[in-house]
């Protein structure tokens, strides 16, 4: 069975009808979220194949570069900076990191989880430039009562907002019917319909209009969990002066990005394409080399082009399918996610920047990176260390049992020393001491039945380790 086989509605459900308005609102939809709902399963309902052969990838000259554009004069960055918010998306858990709270609140450096940098970071913006930048959170029914609880211990640092994305129930992929019997059922029925739905949720939170009645023309949006996500008056003096209504960040592919997208065209338009979409028979089409630009997730909105999408009801983003098992029964998610709006505002671009933009933690792998010596963090922003050469970042692999943040930090006295690593690779019940250095390429794998502990203040370089180590004290 092909993704497009798994994902696609059977061809005699293509002619179901919508879901009566009454049963949505009686399981707690809002009307914004039943016509969300049932616009987004009847575009599920109706899709048509993707034809393959005329999706191409986007030549270089496509897109302004960063490295390309002026630099900002000083007397310019305050103007400019006052015309900008921030949102942070913050509706994702830690769940796959072993947390059942959000993400946002996992510690990076020195006792700060990544809302504590983001604040941070907006903070030292205001103090520096005079200016109030609000920093915005967009929360999933998820996250939204342990963010509200959090964001108390910021009191006057921030301009602090928050607002709740939509809720939406899953359906049955047999039957088609939404799967909650009723507004209080369980939490795994229902999920967050993906960054997309911002713009929808700003607008009806009244954020939207404040921002715009305040001054505010453009909104820089991220995920919270990169590091690389900061605010560059660059970009956005290169985005008024071209009267840009929406730009998406995009950065050089690299290996270790397998879940998220790559921007294509399709029958002659720009498209964000989520991997996660790709037949598994077309995956080597859709290698690093070939479709290289990779979505960061970082995007930059006009705010009264929002207000006018809006009004006119003329957002509407390609989609993500997901269908995943519950007690035998398939369910369907439809999410969208924001860079797909690409396609929906006139004057829009993909602007091509340094990998650096896009620092993401989405594993205990990557968070023993951006932990390591190889980072540093000043004011709440991640900047590679200058002792690194060349600047780009190892290919670090831990195994299942570095899985969850627990387990993760009990396995590690103290992170290592890796300015000179190239490849890591860990498997197994290993330990690491205090101290340890790592350089060019390590592999270390402990098979099954058997315990590897590296000792406090080793230097590693070009090892394979495998088998049994115990260094006992006595």
């Amino acid at each position: 069975m092909t993704v497009e086989d798994l994902f696609a509605p059977d061809t005699n459900q293509r002619q179901a009808g919508k879901v009566d308005n009454e049963k949505l609102k009686n399981i707690g939809l809002t009307q914004r979220e039943t016509e969300g709902w049932q616009k987004l399963r009847a575009r599920y309902l109706s899709k048509k194949p993707v034809i393959w052969t005329d999706v191409k990838s986007v030549a270089p000259s496509f897109f302004d570069h960063y490295d390309d554009m002026p630099g900002v004069k000083p007397d310019d960055i305050k103007n400019l900076m006052d015309k900008v918010a921030v949102i942070k998306f913050n509706g994702g858990l830690g769940i796959k990191m072993g947390l059942k709270g959000p993400k946002s609140a996992i510690e990076v450096e020195n006792g700060h989880s990544f809302l504590d940098l983001a604040v941070l970071h907006i903070e030292h913006l205001n103090k520096i430039y005079g200016v109030d930048i609000p920093l915005i959170l967009m929360d999933s029914f998820n996250t939204h009562d342990n963010t509200s609880k959090a964001i108390l211990k910021y009191d006057g640092q921030v301009n602090i907002s928050t607002f709740q994305q939509s809720k939406f129930p899953r359906f049955f992929k047999d039957t088609l019917n939404p799967v909650p019997k009723s507004s209080s059922g369980v939490a795994s029925e229902w999920y967050p319909p993906g960054s997309g739905d911002v713009f929808q949720s700003l607008e009806a939170s009244g954020l939207l209009d404040q921002l715009i009645n305040s001054g505010k023309e453009y909104i820089f949006m991220s995920n919270v969990e990169n590091l690389g996500a900061s605010l560059d008056v660059k970009i956005l003096q290169h985005m008024i002066g071209k009267g840009l209504e929406y730009a998406l960040e995009v950065t050089d592919r690299i290996s270790t990005d397998i879940t998220g997208g790559v921007l294509v065209t399709y029958k002659e338009s720009v498209h964000l394409m989520e991997l996660s979409q790709v037949p598994h028979e077309k995956h080597t089409k859709f290698n690093a080399r070939e479709y290289k630009y990779w979505n960061t997730n970082n995007l930059w909105v006009n705010t009264k082009s929002i207000k006018e999408h809006i009004a006119s009801n003329s957002l509407e983003l390609d989609f993500v399918v997901s269908v995943v098992g519950d007690g035998g029964r398939a369910h369907v998610l439809i999410e969208t996610p924001a860079g797909m709006a690409i396609q929906n505002f006139k004057k829009a671009e993909a602007i091509h920047v340094p990998r650096e933009r896009y620092r993401p933690v989405k594993s205990t792998s990557q968070l023993m990176v951006a932990q390591s010596n190889l980072f540093q963090f000043s004011n709440g922003q991640m900047v590679m260390n200058s002792k690194r050469e060349p600047a780009n970042v190892p290919l670090v692999k831990l195994g299942d049992d570095f899985h969850t943040v627990a387990d993760y930090s009990k396995r590690f006295k103290g992170v290592p020393d890796i300015l000179e690593l190239e490849h890591l690779t860990v498997s197994g019940d290993v330990n690491f001491g205090a101290g340890v250095v790592l350089k060019g390429t390590v592999i270390i794998v402990a098979n099954h039945g058997e315990r590897i502990d590296i000792p406090d203040g080793v230097i590693l370089e070009n090892k394979i380790i495998s088998g049994n180590l115990r260094i006992l004290d006595h």
